[in-house]
């Protein structure tokens, strides 16, 4: 694989035309070359290529050519958006053998459609550093925001999030109709919500704000996709996690998707000892990736991952 100049972008452009359709961060990259890279298979006449962008690594082009290049140029740690006539060959192309399928929905809606919604009492909302990023505070705390994850051409696509002891308050839905208003205001037309299709929770919010679901597609990657509790049934949780705990003896970095797995599955004390062996086979993550992602959080508890976590944070 040949990586491509920034002048090359726009005329590989095409490969990517229905990825682009879909994926707000290829459009970006092709707009901006400095928001990513793309590798090509020849770079005379390409008919393969990857996309690296802030999402994550999108491929485009023709499936059928020889496939050892592409193998060689995927991380074992991405996230991979193949165009749809990859899917057939997904597996001779994916640098593990531990990623699987993640189910996603898109969802879409034009400006001037979004409902708007009241901030309960009280609640403040409070505009974000981002010119269209808008939280909802309480008590000095942020306990609800919508950001925008990339803007090109007038497209703008969203995240909203919600501390989970403050769910069902309807603070999402005030601070998405917020950051939308935002965007309109400032030329945007069109709005992306992307999520992953177990995430019941965030597709209620965006069709409450006028979002439709146009498009189904699969991503892979060695995580576990879901987004919060009670997305995943339990048995597919333990499933994961001892595909994941098998994995671990190859790449180390699985444990930590594993611990994610055994929470969801309902066994913290087996969570506990899979960040422990993390931890003990020289992980190179931050620490703040343990204390702070949403699932691993109800192990703060723990003696076991507490010593796991000071051990990580003095080996820095």
């Amino acid at each position: 694989m040949f990586k491509l100049e920034p002048d090359g972008f726009a005329a590989i452009a095409p490969l990517f035309d229905d990825l682009s359709l879909r994926h707000g961060s290829v459009r970006a990259v092709l707009r901006d070359p400095s928001l990513g890279d793309i590798w090509v298979d020849d770079p005379g006449s390409p008919r393969q290529a990857l996309l690296r962008g802030p999402e994550g690594l999108y491929l485009a082009g023709d499936p059928r050519r020889d496939l050892g290049g592409l193998a060689g140029e995927i991380e074992d740690f991405e996230y991979v958006y193949p165009d749809d006539p990859w899917l057939p060959v997904i597996g001779e192309v994916l640098p593990n053998r531990f990623m699987i399928a993640h189910d996603r929905v898109r969802l879409a809606m034009t400006a001037g459609r979004a409902r708007a919604f009241a901030v309960p009492g009280g609640f403040e909302r409070v505009a974000g550093s981002q010119p269209m990023d808008v939280s909802i505070s309480h008590a000095g705390e942020v306990v609800s925001r919508c950001s925008v994850d990339m803007v090109v051409d007038g497209y703008a696509e969203f995240g909203v999030w919600t501390d989970p002891a403050y769910r069902g308050r309807g603070l999402a839905k005030a601070a998405a109709a917020a950051s939308l208003r935002r965007a309109g205001e400032q030329g945007v037309t069109a709005f992306g919500w992307h999520c992953h299709a177990s995430n019941a929770r965030s597709q209620k919010v965006a069709t409450a704000l006028g979002f439709e679901v146009t498009d189904r597609y699969q991503a892979f990657s060695a995580r576990v996709p879901a987004e919060n509790d009670g997305d995943l049934d339990i048995a597919y949780c333990r499933e994961l996690a001892a595909t994941f705990e098998t994995g671990a003896a190859e790449i180390a970095w699985l444990d930590f998707h594993a611990a994610v797995a055994w929470v969801l599955a309902g066994e913290p004390g087996k969570a506990a000892i899979a960040v422990e062996r993390l931890v003990q086979r020289g992980w190179w993550g931050k620490t703040e990736w343990l204390e702070e992602h949403w699932a691993l959080e109800r192990l703060k508890a723990d003696p076991r991952f507490q010593g796991a976590v000071r051990a990580h944070r003095g080996a820095r």
